[in-house]
């Protein structure tokens, strides 16, 4: 009787623990830089602790834990803003795992102890099962440098309209997507409160998919604007350092711009604090340095996703706006320089596509552009040479379905905005 009171103890104290957990986790995890030997998982809690994953090869019972180090010290209890403001999260991770094995399934958890204090020489914890947390584990499966088929789902735009974003995921079937890329403009502004980026997506993206499978958000000018807007990194922190990036997927490189604010620096909203024209110049020399490279050179596809358009009726700076201009007059001539097979952009939002042919309007441009329109996304189903595009409205209209063929020598460019409503 006495044994069975112990095991009835143990198995409430247990099932009280893992309900703790879960309550601690309170924002996450989701899956970010997904490559052939590492995985980043990042993730929010309440609870002032040390925070660590822990992997393991699916199917195994050894695992290796890795912990968020910054300059020689293992993170803990990191607060991005004030706590003065009860609305903004106050405790980030972002921990990267490294050394795993390419094309191999792995299951990973996240684990803590509860700190009770914090000061210069380090962290004391709290001991006992009480004060340690952790979740359940999740899976997923590292990039295979062989995979020569690639089924990606696009958008943008979104405003800050999650809803949206679920009917546009359902409905180009993103189960069997391998990719999701946002391409900017996701919420109106990173701001704590109804307009933070976990409301906006992120919170969406974990419920249908992001704990298994990355997704990729390319900076739009409306990411770079709000209180959080700072700590871009913390919520989509990369290796490079940079928020553009080019990455190797199997036969594919796909190339990720940052297009900045679409305003001029001096505007009067900025204070004199932003430096997006000599940002975007060194954009435009890391470009030009990775298009001479083996990586992108002997890639069978590649492909371009940049918020900003390159096609722009008015490519002159105005009083206002001159960001955009200025990006396509340093990215343009090395896109044409270059055989890739796509750029993908964003930021307008017309009512339906358009098609503009090469050399539109007299721009001399060697590829041909589809202006998508408003609350949209796109599918790509990349084989055996060729694309297949397909564009949906959130309603379920089909705005565009074409496979491209022999796209080595039909060069495309494929616009893509979801917008507000009018």
């Amino acid at each position: 009787m006495y044994k069975r009171y112990l095991l009835l103890s143990a198995a409430l104290i247990f099932g009280l623990w893992r309900a703790d957990a879960q309550s601690w986790l309170t924002r996450g995890p989701y899956l970010q830089e997904l490559t052939t030997d590492g995985v980043t998982v990042v993730f929010e809690h309440g609870i002032p602790s040390v925070s660590w994953i822990e992997i393991r090869e699916k199917g195994q019972t050894e695992t290796t834990k890795y912990f968020q180090t910054v300059n020689g010290r293992v993170k803990a209890y990191s607060q991005i803003l004030s706590t003065k403001n009860s609305a903004v999260p106050v405790q980030n991770f972002a921990i990267r795992a490294e050394g795993l094995k390419p094309g191999t399934a792995y299951e990973y958890r996240i684990r803590a102890n509860r700190l009770q204090s914090l000061d210069s020489n380090g962290a004391k914890s709290i001991i006992g099962m009480s004060n340690m947390y952790s979740s359940a584990w999740k899976g997923f499966v590292t990039q295979d440098p062989n995979q020569s088929e690639h089924h990606i789902f696009i958008t943008s735009d979104m405003h800050n309209k999650p809803d949206s974003l679920v009917a546009l995921l359902k409905l180009l079937d993103y189960k069997t997507c391998d990719r999701i890329i946002y391409n900017g403009d996701m919420n109106n502004y990173m701001q704590n409160g109804s307009e933070e980026p976990y409301g906006a997506y992120i919170n969406v993206s974990v419920n249908m998919f992001a704990q298994n499978k990355p997704f990729e958000i390319v900076r739009g000018n409306h990411e770079t604007r709000g209180n959080m807007s700072r700590h871009f990194m913390d919520y989509f922190p990369h290796k490079s350092g940079h928020i553009y990036n080019a990455y190797r997927w199997g036969d594919l490189e796909i190339v990720l711009l940052d297009s900045g604010e679409d305003k001029l620096d001096n505007h009067k909203e900025y204070y004199g604090m932003a430096s997006f024209y000599s940002y975007r110049e060194e954009m435009a020399r890391w470009f030009e340095e990775l298009i001479k490279t083996d990586e992108f050179r002997t890639a069978n596809y590649r492909i371009v996703i940049c918020h900003f358009t390159m096609l722009l009726d008015n490519g002159k700076p105005t009083d206002e706006f001159g960001g955009q201009p200025q990006l396509i007059s340093l990215i343009r001539p090395l896109i044409d320089q270059c055989d890739i097979d796509m750029l993908i952009s964003g930021h307008y939002h017309p009512k339906t596509y358009t098609y503009m042919d090469k050399n539109y309007k007299g721009k001399g441009n060697k590829f041909e552009e589809y202006n998508i329109g408003a609350h949209s996304g796109m599918r790509l189903d990349i084989a055996d040479g060729s694309i297949h595009l397909k564009i949906v409205s959130t309603q379920g209209t089909v705005l565009l379905d074409k496979i491209v063929k022999n796209n080595k020598a039909d060069k495309k460019m494929i616009y893509i905005t979801t917008g507000l409503d009018d």
